[in-house]
């Protein structure tokens, strides 16, 4: 008999860590399941982050390509104003020439005018010395 008590037992003692095991495993399994979830929270957070830096990535992309395409257009600007400011140099240079020539020949027509002045008057002495000679 004590052979069939022992033997009653061990399925008991084999029952009741079998229990023990299945109330680990669900424990485990419950803990799991909350893993889980909070796993899944972490994952709809992070998409909705996701979508907040692929829209700030998305206007920062943006907001360069407006900053390239303003700084060329800048470029050009400058680029346009630099020649303008070349040419009116090359302007005024050329216009300062000609103020020179135009001077140069106000000059040497003054000259002119007085060697025709002085001869003018010089013939009209003549002229005068000719006529007293004659009467």
């Amino acid at each position: 008999m004590a052979e069939a008590r022992e033997a009653s037992r061990k399925p008991e003692e084999e029952t009741t860590l079998l229990r023990e095991r299945v109330l680990t495993v669900e424990g485990a399994a419950s803990r799991a399941r909350e893993s889980a979830l909070s796993y899944k929270s972490v994952i709809v957070d992070l998409d909705k982050e996701k979508v907040l830096l692929k829209t700030d990535l998305d206007s920062l992309r943006e907001s360069f390509q407006k900053m390239k395409v303003e700084h060329v257009n800048g470029e050009i600007a400058r680029s346009v104003a630099e020649e303008a400011k070349r040419k009116d140099i090359e302007d005024v240079e050329a216009e300062r020439a000609q103020s020179r020539r135009l001077s140069e020949d106000i000059e040497r027509l003054k000259g002119e005018l007085l060697e025709k002045s002085g001869a003018i008057a010089q013939a009209g002495k003549v002229i005068e010395d000719l006529r007293v000679a004659n009467t």
